[in-house]
């Protein structure tokens, strides 16, 4: 059997990052927005790995990298997003 390569690894730590904080989010341990950013940073470090994110980074009136207000319905956008990505984790 081969050793995985450095792509192959680097592609399962960020994914298995990402389904952490999804947990995390929907579990009610993480606030919407602190994971949103720790999410989108995880996507712009290796998206083609993340591709199920990219809802995320699409909703309407929020720039991931700009300047946006955080209010409940973005809470609740976000939450929502996290319940249907997270069962696209299971590998």
């Amino acid at each position: 059997m081969s050793p995985l390569s450095k792509v192959k690894l680097r592609r399962l730590a960020s994914r298995r990052a990402a389904k952490e904080q999804l947990q995390d989010l929907v579990a009610g341990r993480a606030d919407a927005y602190e994971a949103y950013r720790r999410l989108w940073g995880l996507w712009c470090g290796n998206n083609a790995a993340l591709q199920e994110l990219r809802p995320l980074f699409r909703m309407e009136g929020i720039e991931p990298d700009g300047c946006f207000s955080v209010t409940a319905e973005f809470r609740q956008k976000v939450l929502s997003l996290a319940n249907e990505i997270l069962p696209q984790f299971c590998e």
